[in-house]
This record gives C-alpha cells, sequence and structure tokens, in this order.
C-alpha cells in the first residue's frame, strides 16, 4: 500500500526573522491562504486516503500540526515525534521503521512540507509514476532542470532510460562547490534534486544497512512509537543526501512536469512572487525612491518603511527584529540565526 511521509520539523532558520524556533516557515501563511503545511496536504490527498499520511516533526510542533492537520483527517497515531530534530536521514528511517512494521509492503513518498509547487494534477500524476517505479525495488528521485549553475541543490546525473518515465541515476553530488555546478550545468542529462523521493520501506532499511550500519543497527530497535526517545539520543544528524543517496547505487529519477521551488530563502521567494518593472516586491507600507530588485517585506508591523537608491536588497520588518540584507546573501542568514542562538537573543 502506499503511504505519504511530511517532513515537517525544520526550523527555516533562513527565513528569519519572520520563521522563528517556535513557529518556522512550514506553518506560516505566506503564500496565499494556506500554510505551507496546508498546501503540502491539500496536494496530496488524492495519491494516497487520509490515514495514509504520516508527519514527522519535532514535539514542540505538535499542537500547531494538530491544529493544521485537522480539516485534512490526519490521525494523531500518524503524527511521529522526534525528541530533537536529526536531519533528513534519522527522519526518513524512522518513518520507514514505524510503517513497515505497521506494513511490509508499504511504499512511501516522502516529501517537504515547506515547497511552493503549481499544478497540482501534474504533480500528483509524477508522483504515481515515481510511486510505481520504487515498486520495483528502487529509490526513486524527483529532479527539476536547472536553469543556472547553483551550489545549494543537489545534483543528478541520468544515464539510460527505465520503462517510459524514468531514468537511472549515474551518480548523484550534494551541494558541489559553484565550479563544479558550473561544470555540471553544461552537461547533458542533469537535474536538481527536488527533495522529493519514493521507495518501499524494505528498501530504504535495506540500503541504510548496507551503507549506513549504524543508523540502521539503532533504527530497527524501535518497535513501536513509545521505544523513539530510547535510542533518538544515540542518533547522529545526517540529512539523506550526504548519508544515503551519494552512496547508493540504486537510484532512479523520473522528471518533474510541474512547476518547482524550494523556497529555502527569501531570495527564492523573491523569483515567484510578482515584480514591477524595476523587479522590486514591496509588501508593506513603503515609499520607495530610486531603487531596483528589492524586496521589501513587513509582518505585523504598521510603521512606514522609505527606501532611496537600494539594489538587490532584502528588508524584513517583525515587531521584535528587522532583516536587512543583500539578496546574493540570502543564503548565510542561515549563519546568522546561528549567531543570534549563540548570543541567546529572544527573537529566534
Amino acid at each position: 500500500m502506499d503511504y505519504v511521509v511530511i517532513l515537517a520539523g525544520g526550523v527555516g532558520s533562513r527565513f528569519w526573522p519572520l520563521s522563528r524556533k517556535s513557529l518556522p516557515k512550514q506553518f506560516l501563511r505566506i503564500m496565499g491562504t494556506d500554510t505551507f503545511l496546508e498546501a503540502t496536504l491539500r496536494r496530496i490527498q488524492k495519491i494516497v486516503p487520509n490515514e495514509n499520511i504520516f508527519i514527522v516533526t519535532n514535539r514542540i510542533y505538535l499542537d500547531e500540526i494538530r491544529r493544521q492537520s485537522k480539516k485534512f483527517k490526519v490521525s494523531g497515531e500518524n503524527i511521529i515525534l522526534e525528541p530533537q530534530p536529526l536531519n533528513t536521514l534519522p527522519a526518513i528511517s524512522l518513518c520507514a521503521r514505524i510503517i513497515n512494521l505497521k506494513d511490509d509492503q508499504a511504499s512511501l513518498l516522502v516529501l517537504p512540507s515547506d515547497h511552493y509547487i503549481k499544478d497540482n494534477a501534474s504533480f500528483r500524476k509524477v508522483m504515481l509514476k515515481a510511486l510505481n517505479l520504487s515498486a520495483k525495488g528502487f529509490i526513486c528521485l524527483t529532479g527539476v532542470k536547472p536553469d543556472s549553475p547553483c551550489s545549494g541543490y543537489g545534483y543528478i546525473k541520468t544515464g539510460r532510460k527505465i520503462g517510459k518515465d524514468g531514468f537511472f541515476v549515474e551518480y548523484f553530488k550534494e551541494k558541489p562547490t559553484l565550479n563544479t555546478a558550473r561544470r555540471l550545468f553544461k552537461e547533458k542529462g542533469i537535474f536538481w534534486n527536488s527533495g522529493i523521493f519514493c521507495f518501499r520501506a524494505v528498501t530504504v532499511l535495506r540500503e541504510l544497512k548496507n551503507h549506513v550500519p549504524k543508523l540502521y543497527a539503532q533504527i530497527i530497535q524501535i518497535k513501536q512509537k513509545q521505544d523513539i526517545p530510547k535510542i533518538w539520543h544515540k542518533i547522529k544528524p545526517v540529512s539523506i543526501d550526504y548519508g544515503l543517496l551519494q552512496k547508493s547505487r540504486n537510484l532512479v529519477m523520473v522528471r518533474a512536469e510541474f512547476y518547482w521551488c524550494d523556497l529555502g530563502s527569501w531570495d527564492a521567494l523573491c523569483g515567484v512572487l510578482s515584480r514591477d518593472r524595476k523587479k522590486n516586491t514591496i509588501l508593506s507600507d513603503c515609499i520607495n525612491l530610486d531603487s531596483t530588485n528589492i524586496f521589501v517585506y513587513s509582518h505585523r508591523c504598521k510603521r512606514l518603511i522609505a527606501t532611496v537608491g537600494l539594489q538587490d536588497t532584502i528588508i524584513v520588518d517583525t515587531p521584535d527584529a528587522l532583516l536587512v540584507c543583500k539578496k546574493e546573501k540570502s543564503q548565510d542568514i542561515k549563519r546568522l540565526f546561528a549567531l543570534l542562538k549563540k548570543k541567546r537573543k529572544k527573537c529566534v
């Protein structure tokens, strides 16, 4: 049977100061009337029945998850809590183990809760293709055709076709240097990894055993959800990209035939919102004079923002913190967030 696992435990630090540890970006309404989590739940509704939707998250977000998933009839039993976030591979492995104990024939569609995707119908068609490939024992990735060299994504090099809709993966390279990304961008058969995966639960557990045996030995100790706190503190954080995808030779890919954007930063958000003739996006009470390619966003603030002669700048205003950042440095907000945590600022 098919299941969906939604990853909803991240802090979204690159969306600071709007995204906070207490209410990260997946729970916010930035694009339209749905939060990112609600949009994700709406997107996958016709792929599996509601009782087969699982959400993995940090225990501090349990109440918010329950509130937002209630109208989608997600069972409270299907909310899996991490005692602390340990990146994507432990979270995915945990869900694979829990679901495999329930259904040893389970196939999983795993996706983040904070992506922006247009055309839900096309998305569902691609996901059904991916689930069909994963049923053959592969880990199936969803690839996006790059539109520029970028060091912030994983790169998939595809080879010969498998069936009508898929490709074998020759290799996977997570977050290459910019020079390597420029070289890869020029090659044929190169795709960005969207972070959306399909696999049978037994497949990913077998791959864990082969490539990350210590994590596998820890995960299989879990016989029920009550066992999670007993072993979680022993597990080291690692992403599925570095921990498994770069090592596995059992990867295939389907192409994303829908618009996809990983809204991992303010700069990425700027790219999907409408702009004026000077490439400005202004979502606040703002008087602008001679600025180009700026993004101004105000959250629950009534004060006027005035800008003069700025270029390529992000301004995000909240009641207790103001961010001013060059667009090209938006990925570094994650480092800023870490610095704020170190200094114990209340605004994280």
